[in-house]
């Protein structure tokens, strides 16, 4: 009885002063005409709570919210921490409810009368704190999905990197109890979160919680996986309709082409279009790369080439630099190819196969270099992308191009000597020392 009757009290509170509202005290304290008692239950409370005495806190706590609710801030901040100590303690189901619900309380009487403009943050907790606190109680799934819903609302892409996961497990929860979401319902929120990690790690500073956000991003895909069944067959029937009548909408391109690259449908025309849309929005390496990459495949050389270089503007690291060299390389021949490799090799030195491409550009060059006339100096195109392909550790062609080594024969009938120097002429131009096969 005396716990209905103090509860009673509390949420008294909010209803028998609403109209003593008055300006939110952001920093000075607005203290009620008796400050001499108030004096005596702040100090009391305030001993209490230091003590973490959450009990004997409560009382007097409980005087200044009923008599002077629009003191300071600082009345609610320490609500929180009481009823959150006595919620953390409490082992009867009941008397912890009632600690909640009191809890809950402390943040809507602290929007109501000291705001301070910080109702983002007040949201937030609120979210967070029944999500921590109710999340179990099947009843109370749908206040919390309300409640994560304004928290994102007030924040956007800036809510605590805390209530990330807990955002989608809500949902996640709604769809298994409450059954109140439907497939664009829960497709609206995967949206919301994704491109909050997705922004917080762009713009994170710390290591540890940019590692945290990728761990939670994978866990959310997953559980997005269990409530909708994202196929190809579904992008296309349901995504794809929406995207035809506003290809300019770059949400709805972002979720189409991940959707599809996870169900390896990146075939289909539509994850091309819809990269191409992102990309004349927002600079990304890993997509330019991705579509040069298909669309080289397609033989769309002059679409490869243009995504290949946007991506080599785009790449901050040596690695994806020379790689972007290379797959450009891949796409000319003869010098100009060559220069590329180089470029390669200038950006990042560790990347190897950039030797042996030159190797395959000096060892395909024979038909169109031999002068044949000399079969010695003909030949030495292959003594040069011999050497190419021992730097680039490529054994295979190593021993192919030996086999096409001039003969001792050839040497000694073009009046040449096995070590001596021969320049490689046509676009090659490498001076290279003459050996034989045999």
């Amino acid at each position: 009885m005396k716990r209905i009757m103090m509860k009673t009290i509390l949420f008294s509170a909010v209803v028998a002063l609403t109209g003593y509202y008055a300006q939110a005290q952001c920093g000075d304290w607005k203290f009620p005409e008796d400050k001499a008692t108030f004096d005596e239950k702040n100090v009391l409370y305030s001993d209490a709570l230091r003590n973490k005495d959450y009990a004997n806190a409560k009382g007097p706590h409980l005087w200044i919210l009923t008599n002077a609710p629009d003191v300071n801030k600082a009345i609610y901040i320490n609500g929180e921490k009481i009823y959150k100590g006595l919620a953390d303690k409490e082992k009867d189901a009941d008397k912890k409810k009632e600690y909640i619900d009191s809890l809950m309380l402390m943040y809507d009487m602290r929007l109501q009368y000291t705001p301070c403009g910080e109702e983002a943050d007040i949201a937030a907790r609120k979210a967070y704190n029944a999500y921590r606190y109710n999340v179990k109680n099947k009843s109370e799934l749908e206040n919390i999905l309300g409640l994560f819903d304004k928290a994102y609302e007030l924040n956007g892409k800036d809510l605590p990197y805390y209530m990330i996961l807990p955002y989608m497990s809500v949902v996640q929860y709604n769809v298994k109890y409450v059954k109140n979401l439907s497939e664009d319902q829960i497709l609206d929120r995967y949206d919301k979160v994704i491109e909050t990690v997705d922004y917080q790690i762009a713009n994170g500073k710390k290591p540890d919680r940019i590692k945290k956000l990728k761990d939670y991003k994978g866990s959310i895909e997953g559980i997005l996986v269990g409530l909708v069944d994202i196929n190809c067959d579904f992008v296309r029937e349901k995504m794809a309709p929406k995207f035809r009548e506003n290809p300019e909408d770059l949400k709805m391109a972002k979720k189409i082409f991940g959707f599809m690259l996870k169900g390896k449908c990146t075939d289909d025309p539509l994850w091309l279009e819809t990269g191409e849309v992102i990309l004349a929005n927002t600079p990304d390496f890993a997509i330019a790369k991705a579509l040069g990459s298909k669309f080289k495949a397609a033989k769309e050389t002059e679409k490869a080439e243009k995504y290949f270089n946007q991506a080599l503007e785009i790449a901050s690291e040596p690695a994806d630099k020379a790689d972007m060299y290379i797959q450009l390389g891949n796409l000319k021949s003869g010098s100009v190819a060559r220069d590329y490799y180089r470029k390669a090799l200038s950006a990042d030195p560790s990347k190897k196969e950039a030797y042996s491409a030159i190797g395959y550009l000096y060892y395909g060059s024979f038909e169109r270099c031999a002068g044949k006339e000399d079969w010695v100096k003909d030949r030495a195109i292959f003594i040069a992308a011999y050497d190419m392909f021992k730097r680039g550790g490529n054994t295979a062609m190593m021993g192919k191009a030996k086999d096409a080594f001039p003969s001792k024969e050839e040497v000694f009938t073009y009046n040449y000597e096995v070590g001596t120097s021969v320049t490689v002429g046509c676009w090659v131009n490498e001076t290279v020392t003459i050996q034989t096969r045999d």
